[in-house]
């Protein structure tokens, strides 16, 4: 690649990573401060609307917490963190589809086509396994730690009172990483599809492969008890196995996996040999 070739790549990198950060930028703003009820802005009771971000936040708050737990701001800008790292996430959200073109448009000339008929389908498996382990952080992970801890609180004799800042942060981290963990499959696959390591890497290891997996699990996700850890690592753990399994098929084959079968058997055989050295038949 010549440097006039490189330089018009860092350029339109560059414009494109422009696009994405303006659009980015609205975003937030939209989120943060769009007046879902614009009669409030002649209302001088509150310096602070109803916008998409108090909206999500009030549905993570009405389904996540716990009856009788209360939210309290042990710091003056605590309420401020909140806002702006939720307004963040939402606008990230919102923001997706620019950024998933903006991606698309930036690498699609330079892929081949056998290229693109595997990275496009790679995204889309992503893309969908993120959504899913999205919904199963919300719907089930994060209520569940807010569950488990519940009973500690009874045991000596403290109310169920936590900080906001702790109790969105820990939220949006249960969330985050399900989903993040849900995409573990993809990479074992492309790991697979380009014969980084084998199916048979896998199997071999597959014990300490489960440990090192519960051991992520129990470490990055918010304290809820091992019970919490064992939620998200079984559907984690399955998820990589069918991905051994897809990868399987699409996995690159050996040298010696193009060479002569046995008829019977199946096994690779030796070039000119007159038997199996597996089953111990005659090859013609």
């Amino acid at each position: 690649m010549s440097g006039l070739q490189l330089r018009e790549h860092f350029e339109e990198l560059r414009r494109r990573a422009k696009v994405v950060f303006i659009s980015l930028v609205v975003s937030i703003f939209f989120v943060l401060f769009f007046p879902l009820d614009p009669s409030q802005l002649l209302s001088f009771n509150t310096l602070y609307w109803s916008t998409p971000v108090t909206l999500f936040l009030a549905d993570v708050r009405n389904y996540v917490k716990p009856a009788g737990w209360q939210l309290i701001g042990l710091t003056v800008n605590s309420p401020l963190e909140v806002l702006i790292v939720a307004g963040i996430i939402l606008g990230v959200m919102i923001d997706m589809p620019v950024i998933a073109y903006e991606a698309y448009m930036f690498i699609n000339p330079a892929l081949k086509e056998e290229e693109k008929a595997v990275v496009y389908p790679v995204v889309a498996a992503a893309t969908g396994l993120f959504i899913a382990g999205v919904l199963f952080g919300y719907f089930i992970l994060a209520r569940f730690i807010f569950f488990a801890l519940g009973p500690f609180f009874a045991a000596v004799g403290a109310a169920t009172v936590i900080s906001v800042v702790d109790f969105y942060f820990i939220v949006f981290l249960a969330v985050g990483f399900s989903g993040v963990a849900f995409t573990a499959p993809v990479f074992v696959f492309i790991v697979i599809r380009f014969g980084i390591l084998t199916p048979e890497f896998f199997s071999k290891n597959r014990l300490m492969i489960w440990f090192a997996t519960y051991v992520i699990t129990a470490v990055v996700t918010p304290d809820g008890g091992p019970v919490l850890d064992i939620i998200l690592f079984v559907p984690v753990i399955g998820l990589i196995e069918a991905a051994v399994l897809v990868g399987k098929r699409y996995a690159p084959k050996t040298p010696r996996d193009r060479g002569p079968k046995c008829g019977s058997c199946g096994k690779p055989v030796s070039p000119g040999a007159l038997f199996c050295s597996s089953c111990g038949k005659a090859l013609h």
